[in-house]
């Protein structure tokens, strides 16, 4: 992984949150495409929303219990639940393409690459399905707990699990290729950025882990609960926890930058896209935080020059005015 420049507290600055209600719902997950969020939430429904105006746009409707997992690829929105399903949806009509059976639990997590779909299920196994004819093609087998999450790099796949380990699967012929061990509770989220997987346990840490080694490199502790879920912006991870909070990161020094308090009840999910981050909890919202990263002073001080008009040269001669003298 390219080594990119160690982000310091400072260098970070948060919008005021843009707070989504909807009231009859526990926010179990939420991905962003282009100006819309997905979320998946206990009342069974998914639901698609406008980033600028924060309304409901779409309600799609069939699933028979809680929607655990949302993922999309192109036009399609692909949900995963309690009811033990997988349902394939179009977003423009908000229809339902198709149904997936097959798993025997709870379906907790799913995944898209090309055209495939990867789900991790409380029957502790892991499937692999083809997105045209619905039919699960493999089942990978090898935790012997609950799986909680699934991610995909390249020919991998990497599951998280209850029984506390992370395993490495090929994606093409299902064999499974290594088991990473050391966090000591459950492993909820698992994402994958460049050669590191990152993963957030019930033994409250995150863990940056490499995929060829297997090995730790870095444990994160900073949570006072449950790390529930993970995303990665470049070389920032954000982290959300049953602890209410939200914690960013640096990726590279595994250093904890700053915390977010803006839900009153667990944080089941976040995820990050241009400088929106987006996060789904008990407390039945969706939060919007704008987040602004200023690689230099320079550039927060040229962010507040645009704030407010100034003739042409007068902005010049503040700007050189601020530069450092050249030897």
């Amino acid at each position: 992984m390219a080594e990119t420049t160690p982000v310091n507290q400072g260098e970070i600055q948060l919008g005021r949150a843009k707070i989504l209600e909807d009231p009859t719902q526990v926010v179990l997950s939420v991905i962003i495409k282009d100006n819309l969020i997905i979320s998946g939430s206990s009342d069974k429904t998914i639901k698609i929303w406008d980033i600028d105006s924060g309304k409901c746009i779409k309600t799609l409707e069939g699933h028979t219990q809680g929607v655990n997992s949302v993922a999309i690829k192109d036009n399609l929105i692909i949900s995963s639940s309690a009811d033990k399903t997988i349902k394939i949806w179009d977003i423009n009509s908000g229809s339902c393409i198709k149904t997936l059976e097959g798993h025997r639990g709870w379906v907790m997590s799913v995944a898209i690459k090309d055209n495939l779909i990867i789900s991790g299920s409380y029957d502790k196994t892991i499937k692999i399905w083809d997105i045209e004819s619905g039919m699960c093609i493999k089942t990978l087998e090898g935790h012997t707990s609950y799986v909680m999450s699934v991610a995909i790099k390249d020919n991998l796949i990497i599951s998280g699990s209850t029984d506390n380990t992370i395993k490495i699967w090929d994606i093409n012929s299902g064999a499974f290729i290594k088991t990473l061990e050391g966090h000591a509770n459950a492993v909820w989220p698992v994402v994958i950025k460049d050669n590191l997987i990152i993963s957030g346990s019930g033994d409250k840490t995150i863990k940056i882990w490499d995929i060829d080694s297997g090995k730790c490199i870095k444990t994160l502790e900073s949570h006072t609960r449950c790390v529930a879920s993970v995303a990665i912006k470049d070389n920032l991870i954000i982290s959300g926890s049953i602890d209410k909070t939200i914690k960013i990161w640096d990726i590279n020094s595994g250093s904890y930058i700053k915390t977010l308090e803006c839900h009153t009840d667990w944080i089941r999910t976040v995820a990050i896209k241009d400088n929106l981050i987006i996060s789904g909890s008990d407390d039945k919202n969706i939060s919007i935080h704008p987040i602004t990263l200023f690689p230099n002073e320079l550039d927060k001080f040229q962010q507040v020059i645009n704030s407010y008009w100034l003739p042409e040269y007068l902005e010049h001669q503040l700007m050189d005015c601020f530069k450092p003298d050249k030897d």
